[in-house]
């Protein structure tokens, strides 16, 4: 049997009303059979398939028709033949079925009915009285009750009202396609409607409040657009239960009593295009409920009424294909999330809430959401003062009013299949953090309810122009919460099966990178559910601190020993640089989560544990407000790191490192006159304990008064250990001084493009207890009786960096004498000097002359001679402690190439040699074979530099063999920048170069060469190998577009 079409009835059933018992006396009845025969012609041309089949199904029910009857006349492919069949079937069955036939007739097509017995409607309702039912309309959408209404549900007392509340929405206009196709205007939409127009958008998009507003501009007549409607219809498809008459009646106003429900509906038919339905929320609409309203939408083509509909986006699809218009509530934005919450809260909890929205980013994305910016606001009413609210507590209340909100659309289902369900979205969102999923297949919900989490708003469900569903949470930040809330459940449980899931879950967690990046928020979020659940998040990522995994860092892409805040940890391996870059992300991770913790004193020991030994960054220009609580709940916890990093910025910083903000910070701070800000100072002056170590960086200061000098020594004094960085502060000339004087604890000072005073630098000759000194940029006349003349005065020091400062062979005399007193110094990198004359061979003389504990040397770029060198090698015993030997960027002219001879002889004294960088000269390269001998000793080596050794193709081939023979298993950084190899020598070099696998730097860079495309191939075959490297360059290596489209990879590629 064919299958009965959905019970749809056309507009016309709107007219469908029983006729009164006195009105059936006045009609004129006439005989069932000769009645049917009299007007079959009409009939067959007019009762529509729609009909026929509900006819069909009472006749059926009153068993006037069997199955086979029904079948063959459903199966006519004809509305005609249909008609036909079922009115001779009737005929033939007698007068009592030909009665029946008309009962059905009359209640399904009553205006069909109306017209057969001479019949009209359509006199009894005035323009005088559809006036009046409209002003009576727009009285009620002007209304108090209209206007009023709870966002949060009528179960919440929380009220707004539609006039002040609403914003201009965002919306989108689709294509058949369903993508967007252009952005909209509420003005917009309605100057282009056409009808049906859908509006869909997720839960809490504000689709109920727009519709509200349409009719409120409707009422007021503001809106041009809006004008040619006679009566606009407001209705709620959630509360309908009889028809479209008995809806208009219960939601909006009564029908007067003289005007009956055939004579309004039959002039709503008449009016056709002047009557606008705004139908709010499809998918809580059950059709069955209301049949005129479904046909209303799907069949609008047969009546002219205008209709709006609502829906959610995975009930778009039982409507889309009738659509004339879709439309998509966009994000809400940003100036509308203000405008709201500046309508609803007060002042000043206003301004605080806007401020914590500006510090959070993931609240501003939330603030997308109207909904969860009204709970936002919602949170904070009823307070006596504002609080910052977690974001676990926001998404709390939202996941909560999900639930409770829609429990009546679970009715009927057992309670432990609601929690399976909600257990298994937990579980979906937790798989889905790990695997970096959040689009979800209907195979990832095969063993739970869909429509729990379907109608509850946790899961949205996308079908439009797809051929499987979508499925997603309203945002990535809810399922993080989602699998957050679920992984606390999980570890508190008490079934040890479920603390055995969590526990695994914890065990995926192993790399810090990870940790601080992937799964920050999803760690964020348990530790803001359960107290219990935080202390076992901190044991493990203890665990994780102590035997994890430090590496992986995937924040930086650039060469990582090049990180400017690695200055002092050159002698160290690059994979303890990465360790040092992650630990401080790492403690940034734990103060996050002591924020978000729901309970921080009952946890103040587990917290200590965790912070014991890390690190801490502050930037002065924006302190949260809850480090000055971690600092108070927890001081232990503060006191335990190590060391804590704070960056001041003053008034001349440099456009590239300017935005707006700090623009207005910086004119408010030239009108006042300083530039610590007071925050600092209250964070770290009232705080009662002491930091280990305090690392201050002043950056682009054009001048600092006293009360910043003031402010800076309060800070200062806050710490057992002073670091003090000062970067390109052009006018800090003079005052340098008065700040060390307030600085008895500093033990490192690096004054970097900061012109100094001949004051300036005594004063910092005479801080006794410095351990680090360095000096960068400094390209201006120094006068005499500086730093270079009482250098020797810093007994204590340890490490000394001189980088491109303006020096002479007097001072480098000086220097030489000042380093014979330095009998501390482990590190002393003298770069970039250029007019030091014959000092280094003063200086090279002075440091090497008697056994000391230098581990670190660098002389690049400095004017070192061959006698400097050959003073170097003889002496070399007395710094057998030599980690680094880095002597690049420097052309030996005289004796050069019998010093190199010399010292490379001399290596195997060096036993903890880890990195060497040597010089060039005339010839050098025959030098090249002692040299591989020598290394043939240093398995540990990490970083060899031989630039414009001028190796040719044969000397290129030893290394290769070289590296071949002899895997160095650390070996990291190369540099053959310079020299005279061709294709073959390169494709050569390469089957012992494959072998670095630890390589994250080299430098192959030559002048002119045109690779074979052998060679590139195989470069790029190595290069795919070669998992660690960060940068290769190859700067004069003419390649054209396909070669550097075979030789790109994860790397940076420098060719130029």
């Amino acid at each position: 049997m064919c299958i009965i079409s959905e019970n749809v009835v056309t507009f016309q059933l709107r007219l469908a009303v029983e006729i009164s018992d006195r009105d059936k006396e006045d009609l004129r009845w006439d005989s069932g059979v000769n009645f049917i025969k009299e007007n079959s012609q009409v009939l067959i041309q007019r009762m529509g398939m729609t009909v026929i089949k509900q006819i069909l199904d009472e006749l059926f029910v009153w068993n006037v028709m069997n199955y086979e009857e029904v079948d063959v006349i459903c199966c006519k492919k004809l509305e005609q033949d249909a008609a036909r069949a079922i009115i001779h079937m009737i005929l033939k069955k007698g007068s009592e079925a030909c009665n029946l036939f008309l009962k059905s007739l009359e209640k399904w097509n009553y205006p069909l009915f109306q017209e057969l017995h001479g019949l009209s409607l359509f006199h009894q309702m005035s323009e005088e009285d559809l006036d009046d039912f409209a002003q009576e309309l727009k009285y009620f959408y002007q209304s108090p009750s209209f206007l009023n209404f709870y966002p949060l549900g009528e179960d919440i007392d929380i009220m707004f009202n539609l006039k002040s509340t609403f914003t201009e929405p965002v919306l989108w206009k689709k294509d058949q396609h369903h993508h967007r196709l252009e952005q909209l205007t509420l003005s917009g939409l309605l100057d282009t409607l056409q009808s049906p127009c859908i509006i869909e958008g997720e839960s809490g998009k504000g689709k109920s409040t727009l519709l509200q507003r349409i009719a409120m501009l409707w009422a007021s007549g503001e809106c041009q657009a809006l004008a040619k409607f006679k009566l606009v219809f407001f209705l709620r498809l959630s509360r309908v239960q009889g028809g479209l008459f008995e809806t208009l009646c219960d939601q909006l106003l009564d029908i007067p009593d003289v005007i009956s429900k055939q004579t309004f509906m039959a002039r709503l038919l008449k009016l056709r295009q002047g009557v606008l339905f705004l139908l709010d929320g499809y998918n809580e609409f059950k059709a069955q409920n209301c049949p005129e309203i479904e046909a209303l939408i799907k069949e609008n083509h047969r009546f002219k009424n205008m209709v709006i509909v609502t829906t959610t986006t995975e009930s778009l699809r039982h409507i889309r294909q009738f659509g004339a218009l879709i439309a998509e509530v966009g994000d809400m934005t940003e100036s509308s999330a203000q405008t709201l919450i500046q309508e609803v809260l007060r002042k000043e909890f206003a301004e605080g809430l806007l401020l914590q929205i500006q510090k959070s980013r993931c609240l501003r994305n939330l603030m997308k959401t109207p909904l969860f910016v009204v709970i936002t606001c919602a949170i904070q009413m009823g307070k006596s003062e504002f609080h910052s609210h977690t974001q676990t507590t926001l998404f709390c209340a939202f996941y909560d009013l999900l639930i409770n909100k829609n429990r009546h659309k679970r009715k009927g289902l057992a309670p432990s299949e609601v929690t399976q369900s909600l257990d298994h979205c937990g579980d979906l969102a937790l798989e889905g953090v790990f695997s970096r999923r959040f689009d979800f297949e209907p195979d990832d919900l095969s063993n739970v309810n869909e429509d729990v989490l379907l109608t509850t708003g946790l899961l949205c469900k996308y079908t439009a122009q797809r051929f499987k569903p979508k499925y997603k949470f309203f945002h990535q930040s809810f399922q993080e919460y989602t699998a957050g809330r679920r992984l606390s459940s999980l570890l508190t449980s008490g079934e040890p099966a479920e603390v055995t899931k969590g526990n695994g879950h914890l065990q995926k967690m192993v790399s810090i990178s990870d940790i601080t990046s992937k799964y920050s928020n999803l760690l964020l979020y348990t530790c803001g559910s359960s107290a219990e659940a935080t202390r076992t998040v901190l044991k493990h990522l203890s665990a994780v601190y102590q035997h994890g995994s430090l590496l992986g860092l995937s924040v930086t892409k650039r060469p990582l020993w090049r990180q400017e805040s690695m200055q002092n940890t050159k002698s160290t391996t690059v994979q303890e640089i990465l360790k040092a870059i992650n630990i401080n992300s790492f403690t940034e991770c734990g103060i996050n989560l002591f924020h978000e913790s729901i309970s921080t004193s009952s946890l103040s020991k587990e917290f200590e544990g965790f912070f014991r030994g890390k690190s801490l960054y502050i930037n002065s220009e924006n302190i949260p407000d809850y480090l000055f609580d971690f600092f108070e709940d927890l001081p232990n916890c503060a006191s335990a790191l190590d060391f804590i990093k704070l960056d001041f910025y003053g008034g001349a910083v440099a456009s590239w490192d300017k935005t707006t903000e700090d623009i207005s910070r910086t004119q408010d701070q030239e009108f006042s006159g300083t530039y610590i800000p007071s925050r600092a100072v209250s964070l770290f002056f009232n705080w009662k304990q002491e930091f280990k170590t305090l690392e201050v960086t002043l950056r682009y200061f054009c001048k600092l008064s006293k009360k910043d000098i003031k402010n800076l020594e309060k800070i200062f004094s806050s710490a057992k250990s002073l670091r003090l960085h000062i970067k390109k502060c052009v006018g800090m000339a003079g005052s340098l001084s008065s700040v060390l004087s307030t600085c008895e604890n500093i033990h490192s000072l690096i004054v970097e493009a900061s012109p100094l005073t001949l004051e300036d630098e005594q004063r910092i000759t005479s801080v006794t207890n410095l351990q680090t000194l360095g000096v960068h940029d400094l390209q201006i006349q120094r006068p005499p009786g500086g730093l270079t003349d009482s250098l020797g005065n810093l007994k204590n020091l340890t490490k000394l960096i001189l980088d491109n400062i303006k020096i002479n062979e007097e001072d480098a005399l000086k220097l030489a004498e000042g380093l014979r007193n330095l009998k501390k110094i482990c590190l002393l990198h003298l770069t970039h000097l250029s007019d030091i004359g014959e000092g280094m061979d003063y200086i090279v003389k002075s440091l090497s002359a008697e056994p000391c504990d230098l581990k670190e040397i660098q002389l690049v770029s400095c004017c070192l001679s061959g006698n400097a060198v050959k003073t170097l090698a003889q002496n070399l015993h007395n710094l057998a402690r030599l980690s680094i030997l880095d002597l690049s960027e420097n052309h030996l002219e005289k004796d050069g190439k019998e010093a190199l001879h010399q010292l490379i002889d001399r290596l195997h004294v060096l036993e903890e040699l880890t990195v060497l960088m040597l010089p060039w000269c005339g010839d050098v390269r025959v030098s090249l074979a002692r040299l591989l001998e020598q290394l043939e000793r240093v398995p540990q080596l990490v970083k060899l530099g031989l630039k414009n050794w001028r190796l040719t193709d044969a000397e290129i081939r030893i290394l290769g063999v070289f590296f071949e023979k002899n895997p160095l298993e650390n070996f990291q950084q190369l540099d053959l920048a310079g020299n005279c190899v061709s294709s073959d020598g390169w494709l050569a070099f390469m089957s012992g170069f494959e072998n670095l696998k630890q390589l994250v730097f080299f430098d192959f860079s030559t002048k002119g060469l045109l690779p074979d495309a052998s060679l590139v191939r195989k470069l790029r075959h190595v290069l795919s190998k070669l998992t660690f490297l960060q940068e290769v360059q190859l700067v004069g290596w003419q390649l054209d577009d396909y070669d550097v489209s075979v030789l790109k990879g994860a790397f940076k590629l420098v060719i130029a």
